[in-house]
């Protein structure tokens, strides 16, 4: 036990007088099985800490912090870090560079841009219960050496005043003028962002809130034909909240194989699910729950429509690995999809309840929302198909007469299918639909068939309870190399 003061002086800590260490002195004769306290106080920090030694599998170096203990940066935003690697001679609170076994604990981290956690080439890291303030990103991961990290039960809030007061434009590089910087482009980052990363990522239970972005993991330009399972495979974002995302939750950049998006609530996000460009596959999205309340933007700002799924139109960058969306629960005043296509995608059972906006206060919904967009390409020939899902939107599904085969049977319903949807209440209401008669097949990664219990309900919900989806698996190499070449 290593006790951590501000000052390093000696205090009454449990029970009696203690010596203690700063924490830059602490961490710098950590030592595997450490378990470095930091004790109430604020922790300024002028330059990073960069981590020294590794931990073991049986010791790992754990740092924590007590309820008050805040480290805080200082820094003002870095406006040459937007949508990129802050990389590591950029300011971090901590450094993890070539490192493993190591956990940070119940840390608060302020005003550490542009990121409070930076990783390169470390493994088995465990971030649990952070609170992070500010930054471009929270944790940004870095090299193919990355891999076994888990964040669990952390939040993060970037900037309260993007949702509303913010045109997405003034984020993004070159919207506002071509081949311009953007004034606030220091926001274009994520929750969790990598570049280059094996894999082997666990996302859960985490509060996500006005932010730019949730997710991205993107791979260089170098790495964009290496084989698929290198880069970016064996993801798990399950269990989070995702509030007020001004662009998108869930980021992938063009690799992503086995991802498993599951029971996340995502409550006033702009566009949800990004697949522009995005090659692999082995992706589930199941038992999501989300809604709105509120529409992004000030006024003038014309990003402000979002949708459900984002598809790019590169036809050489689609999944060609399976794609399952199934029992979700979404309440809608976007498209579902606007544009671009996609392929492998079998959507099955879900509920999806469009607003009427009519009942809403005047422009928080576009009167008429289509469902799908006209510039939307979907194929029977690219095994996409839509079947068993319950939808109240008044084209559904006439507007896939324009898809020959995709549409094979669904539930179309009139009026609101959802108890209170403008409250985050997805329970169906009495009479919307009824339980199916078969089983759900979903193929596995691992070259199995996962099945569904039998007479359940289309959505998230069946009852009050959550859809009992499949347990996570990783990848099997051998079985991914088959389907690959073709194999049965």
């Amino acid at each position: 036990m290593v006790y951590v003061t501000p000052d390093g002086g000696r205090h009454w800590v449990d029970s009696e007088w203690r010596d203690t260490m700063t924490l830059r002195d602490a961490i710098a004769d950590s030592v595997a099985g450490d378990l470095i306290r930091l004790l109430p106080g604020s922790y300024f920090l002028p330059e990073a800490i960069d981590l020294p030694c590794d931990g073991t599998p049986e010791e790992p170096i754990i740092i924590r912090g007590e309820h008050g203990a805040v480290i805080d940066g200082r820094r003002p935003p870095d406006p040459e870090v937007s949508a990129t690697s802050p990389g590591p001679v950029r300011y971090a609170a901590f450094r993890l560079i070539n490192r493993r076994h190591i956990r940070l604990d119940n840390i608060r981290i302020e005003r550490c841009w542009p990121s409070a956690v930076y990783m390169q080439n470390s493994h088995h890291v465990t971030l649990k219960e952070m609170q992070i303030i500010g930054g471009t990103y929270a944790f940004y991961a870095d090299g193919s050496g990355c891999h076994h990290i888990s964040v669990v039960r952390c939040s993060w809030v970037q900037d309260d005043s993007l949702w509303r007061y913010i045109n997405w434009a003034m984020v993004h590089d070159g919207e506002l003028v071509p081949g311009e910087k953007a004034p606030y482009r220091y926001l274009n980052g994520a929750f969790f962002g990598s570049n280059n990363i094996r894999g082997d990522i666990v996302i859960r239970e985490n509060d996500i809130r006005h932010c730019y972005n949730a997710i991205r993991l993107d791979i260089s330009d170098q790495n964009e034909d290496a084989p698929l399972g290198q880069f970016n495979c064996n993801v798990v974002i399950t269990r989070n909240r995702f509030s007020f995302v001004r662009d998108n939750p869930v980021e992938p950049e063009t690799v992503a194989v086995n991802w498993w998006v599951s029971y996340n609530q995502l409550y006033n996000c702009h566009k949800w699910f990004s697949q522009d460009g995005v090659k692999g596959g082995f992706w589930y999205y199941f038992g999501n729950l989300g809604w709105f309340d509120s529409r992004p933007g000030p006024e003038g700002d014309e990003n402000n429509g979002g949708a459900v799924f984002k598809f790019g139109k590169d036809p050489e960058a689609l999944p060609s690995l399976p794609f399952e969306t199934f029992h979700n629960s979404f309440y809608l005043r976007q498209q579902y999809v606007k544009k671009g296509t996609t392929s492998q995608w079998c959507h099955r059972r879900n509920a999806i309840g469009y607003a009427d906006s009519a009942e809403l206060p005047p422009g928080l919904m576009t009167p008429g929302q289509p469902f799908l967009g006209e510039d939307l390409e979907l194929s029977a020939q690219e095994n996409v198909s839509f079947d068993g899902d319950l939808c109240n939107h008044p084209t559904f599904p006439a507007v896939f007469d324009r898809y020959p085969g995709v549409y094979l049977g669904g539930l179309p319903v009139e009026g609101s299918i959802f108890r209170a949807g403008i409250c985050g209440d997805l329970a169906l209401l009495p009479g919307k639909a009824e339980p199916y008669d078969q089983p759900l097949a979903v193929p596995m990664p691992d070259g199995t068939v996962w099945r569904s219990e039998n007479g359940l309900m289309p959505g998230a919900l069946d009852g009050n309870r959550l859809f009992a989806g499949p347990r996570y698996r990783p990848i099997d190499p051998a079985y991914l190399q088959q389907c690959l070449q073709g194999g049965d």
